[in-house]
């Protein structure tokens, strides 16, 4: 049993630990490798193919950090001597073809972010006999997909977890202690540290593919993006020992103050780690995308984390008094989370527009689009699940009145605002200039 010196001990682990992170990880975030130009330029017309091609990448990039392709071939990669942002791919195994394509895959080693493109040549003697069928059998494996499927899948999971983890402690804690005490909110919050636990094993485990490259472990490990994922996979720890104690004694903890300022560090923190590999930092003034990243992420998990809980958890049990006692205090959370959401997301959209160009016409762009088409649809089923509350739980006249109406609401406002948060993890996993 954890007891009361135990959850100060906790509280005190919690945020020594954190202040390290903190203060470990406050390094400038890094901007994204993107192809500054290539020789042969795309679009070009070539007498023959040449038998190399140099890309000029904006950062430093090393060969086992860049993937090229053409027509399902993996190309080789070779660095410059003295040029750390150069590198050549050797084009002697490429198969003949009036127009050959390129594609590249830079994965950024210091935060993990990915940038991709292709460039396009059209040769004119396309018959020369370089490639062979055996050639192609000698190629290197093309791994790159298996590990962008990984990445985005544990970005996604991770967010998700944070989300549910962060509000839902909100949620048990200000609005709904007794809820503590039952099953299936134990369950959740025991799921969401599990998935958050998966999530930073799956990153650690792209950590540890990388390091099989031009980089030891230790060397992957001591990078940005090495460095935050340990982090939180540490964070993830501490809150199992936090949701530990909600199983062990239920109620009783979540009214307390040393639980409540340890689950508080550890939801900090998390949120931190959460948004450091994002495009926060990328504008012309990072320390407010920063701090809009925190914001925006704190809002969604305040919105999303009490959503899961009441429905969930709460909307089952179908008590009119708990509802009348607990939604309309969780309406203006939600209210307030919108308007930091919102307000936050402007900041980082005007952080992000104003530092890449052509920037409508990007993959990012079209993610984003339908990032807030979902978000103005739960906002419609949002205003209806505050109508009912208005209608039926703020008046005395109205007792009794049946609840299936807003569960179904509610339910749906879940689900919605969830597609919202798996659209912005994708976001996060991509490169606004592409």
């Amino acid at each position: 049993m954890i007891g009361r010196r135990g959850l100060a001990q906790l509280g005190a682990l919690a945020v020594t630990t954190t202040a390290l992170l903190t203060l470990g990880l406050a390094s400038p975030t890094q901007a994204h490798d993107e192809l500054e130009k290539s020789t042969p330029a795309t679009g070009s017309t070539l007498e023959k193919l040449p038998s190399y091609a140099t890309l000029v990448f904006s950062e430093s990039l090393g060969p086992d950090d860049l993937t090229v392709t053409s027509d399902g071939t993996r190309l080789k990669v070779l660095a410059v001597a003295g040029k750390p942002a150069t590198l050549k791919v050797d084009l002697r195994k490429v198969k003949p073809a009036k127009t050959v394509v390129l594609s590249w895959q830079a994965e950024d080693p210091h935060d993990g972010h990915e940038s991709s493109g292709a460039i396009a040549l059209h040769v004119k003697e396309s018959d020369a006999g370089a490639a062979t069928t055996g050639a192609d059998a000698n190629a290197p494996p093309d791994d790159s997909r298996l590990i962008t499927w990984v990445t985005v899948s544990a970005r996604i999971v991770g967010y998700l977890a944070m989300a549910v983890f962060v509000g839902g402690l909100l949620f048990l804690s200000l609005l709904w202690p007794a809820g503590a005490k039952e099953r299936r909110s134990r369950l959740l919050l025991g799921i969401s540290v599990a998935a958050g636990i998966a999530a930073a094993a799956a990153s650690e485990a792209v950590v540890v593919w990388r390091s099989s490259g031009g980089m030891t472990l230790r060397e992957a490990l001591n990078e940005d993006f090495g460095r935050v994922t340990t982090a939180m996979a540490l964070l993830w720890l501490l809150a199992a020992v936090v949701v530990a104690a909600v199983f062990q004694r239920g109620e009783n903890v979540v009214r307390e103050l040393p639980w409540r300022v340890a689950a508080l560090i550890v939801a900090a923190g998390l949120i931190r780690t959460t948004g450091m590999n994002a495009h926060a930092t990328q504008g012309a003034q990072p320390t407010w995308g920063a701090a809009a990243e925190f914001l925006h992420l704190v809002g969604i998990s305040a919105w999303v984390g009490g959503l899961t809980v009441m429905t969930v958890c709460l909307l089952p049990r179908r008590s009119i008094a708990e509802l009348e006692r607990i939604v309309p205090k969780f309406s203006t959370i939600a209210m307030v989370s919108v308007l930091v959401i919102v307000s936050s997301g402007l900041i980082l959209s005007w952080q992000i527009i104003s530092s890449v160009d052509g920037f409508w016409h990007t993959h990012y762009a079209r993610v984003l689009f339908i990032k807030l088409a979902l978000f103005a649809t739960v906002l419609l089923a949002a205003m209806k699940s505050k109508s009912w509350v208005g209608r039926n739980l703020t008046s005395s006249t109205h007792r009794g009145s049946p609840v299936g109406a807003f569960i179904a609401s509610v339910a749906t406002e879940t689900v919605l605002v969830i597609a919202v948060l798996g659209a912005a993890s994708v976001l996060v996993t991509s490169s606004p200039g592409v």
